[in-house]
């Protein structure tokens, strides 16, 4: 019998067996009917395989055959390695295709479920005609963790947050019903919940109030963590997904403002938002078409009579003669980004009749306000100084007023920015003190030169007795700081004469004097106001 050629052959059968397993789970993962046919062609050729080798092993020996038998171990190992490099391959591909799902719908910082997951979940559910509430949430004072920590450590809090949410989700008896907790960016979470009646959402946001009551510790330093919730119900408050996040949206904001910091939605806050937009537009065209105008409120000196400076009041009129009052477009225009512009066109307006009034001999000091958003603009030194030059005007004319809340939402930042302007030699003002928590031994260590207290101390002395001796106090200590004191909210004869007893006070106030246009202050200055030096 001839056993050297059956040898080769029997061997590239077994090496074809070999290769049989992994087509065959290639065939499983891939639906591509190129492979079927591979896997057919190999038993055929397995088969052809053993059928050759039997028989060679009952025919003569041959040279030719002893020449053929070990190109079919070749090609039976070929057939071994493609078998398994493509086995192989695969699995590659399923693994990076499982990862880029994962990572499509997962956020990568928290590992928590992404926007994209949000969208396709409520898509499923809205299907499915399921009740659920859409809650998002927005982490209040995490920009001022992430200003004094630095971004890492506000990642790093991030991620303990919602590693801490996760695992309370995960205990038995605490949420009954389906739960999500997603990441949409930034400090911003959403959380999807399956309910049947309203109640399980409110004891949801309890729960979520609580577990943030605990600390995080960054760095040493125990940190709180606010955050306000807006909640859309389906299929209450929408059907449509875009509209159910919107309104979800418009809640959150709303929440902002509330104590409970919650709230769910109404369809009142849709018309607010609406009313928004179009005072939006309205304030870029009123710009565009130099459309405000500016009042003037003077501050007088204690005796009431004598005008130190002159406060720039933004107004804007309409065409059937009512105004729209800044608190009602100031917010807006700071939230759509217009603030600067309407705080350059102020500077602007005031400087230039700051220059007629001079032209005309009058020497005046103008109080401008300045927003929070302009202290975090860096261009606000450069235009300032611009238009000094353009008008010829002294810096020491000019009293730039900042909120105490503006000053006390980022510290480090308002220190900077004021500096930078006290360098051109303006004066810095800070209004409503006492509104907040900024002490005086904390203005004292910035260029502040004027403080004008919180108007409610005065409109409410007639009732609290105690308030008159905290104004003396903060007048006080403000000199004692080298700081002018305003008393604002002046609204009848008894305050008047009761403040006029701090003799280094300046008076301002509605009984004092109303805001006035430009051209109704010039009886003033040429009658019973004295006209005051450029030294402040």
């Amino acid at each position: 019998m001839n056993y050297i050629a059956p040898s080769f052959t029997l061997f590239s059968t077994l090496i074809l067996l070999l290769s049989v397993k992994p087509t065959l789970s290639i065939c499983a993962k891939n639906n591509d009917k190129s492979w079927r046919t591979i896997a057919t062609f190999l038993l055929f050729l397995i088969f052809g395989s053993v059928t050759y080798t039997i028989l060679l092993l009952f025919s003569p020996f041959s040279l030719l055959e002893l020449f053929i038998a070990p190109i079919f171990v070749i090609g039976s190992l070929f057939t071994l390695f493609v078998t398994h490099l493509s086995l192989k391959s695969i699995n590659q591909y399923q693994i990076m295709a499982i990862n880029e799902r994962f990572n499509a719908q997962h956020d990568t910082l928290t590992g928590l479920k992404n926007r994209q997951f949000m969208w396709q979940h409520i898509k499923l559910k809205t299907l499915s005609k399921q009740k659920f509430a859409l809650m998002l949430i927005d982490l209040d004072n995490f920009k001022q963790v992430n200003d004094a920590f630095g971004h890492l450590a506000g990642d790093a809090l991030l991620k303990a947050m919602a590693t801490r949410i996760q695992a309370i989700f995960k205990k038995k008896h605490t949420i009954n019903n389906s739960v999500e907790l997603i990441r949409l960016g930034g400090d911003e979470f959403a959380i999807i919940l399956d309910y049947t009646k309203k109640n399980e959402v409110t004891d949801c946001i309890q729960l979520l109030q609580n577990i943030l009551k605990k600390p995080f510790f960054i760095r040493g330093t125990m940190v709180h963590i606010q955050m306000s919730i807006g909640i859309a119900c389906y299929p209450e408050h929408s059907c449509s997904i875009t509209e159910l996040i919107k309104s979800a949206d418009a809640a959150m904001y709303k929440a902002k403002k509330q104590a409970s910091g919650f709230c769910f939605y109404s369809i009142d806050y849709e018309r607010s938002s609406i009313q928004h937009i179009q005072l939006n537009d309205k304030i870029r065209n009123a710009l565009a078409k130099n459309e405000f105008s500016l009042h003037y409120q003077p501050i007088f000196e204690n005796d009431g009579r004598t005008v130190y400076s002159l406060e720039a009041l933004i107004r804007w009129q309409q065409q059937d003669g009512s105004y729209i009052s800044p608190s009602l477009f100031i917010p807006v225009a700071e939230k759509a980004g217009l603030i600067s512009s309407i705080t350059q066109w102020v500077i602007h307006a005031a400087f230039t009749q700051l220059e007629i009034w001079q032209d005309s001999g009058h020497y005046r000091h103008i109080q401008i306000n300045l927003s929070a958003c302009d202290l975090q603009n860096d261009g606000i030194v450069d235009y300032l100084k611009e238009q000094l030059d353009t008008f010829n005007i002294n810096p020491n004319q000019v009293i730039l007023e900042i909120t105490e809340s503006a000053m006390i939402a980022d510290i480090t930042l308002a220190k900077n920015a004021l500096r930078k302007l006290y360098a051109l030699g303006i004066t810095l003002s800070v209004d409503d003190f006492g509104s907040g928590y900024t002490s005086l031994t904390m203005l004292s260590d910035m260029p502040i030169k004027q403080i004008k207290i919180d108007a409610q101390y005065v409109i409410e002395m007639s009732r609290k007795n105690n308030n008159f001796a905290i104004i003396s106090s903060i007048a006080f200590l403000a000199n004692s700081i080298g700081a002018k004191v305003v008393i604002e909210g002046i609204e009848n004869q008894k305050v008047l004469t009761k403040v006029s007893t701090l003799e280094t006070a300046l008076l301002q106030g509605h009984f004092l004097s109303h805001p006035m246009k430009a051209e109704q202050l010039e009886p003033m200055f040429s009658s019973t106001i004295k006209i005051m030096s450029l030294q402040p």
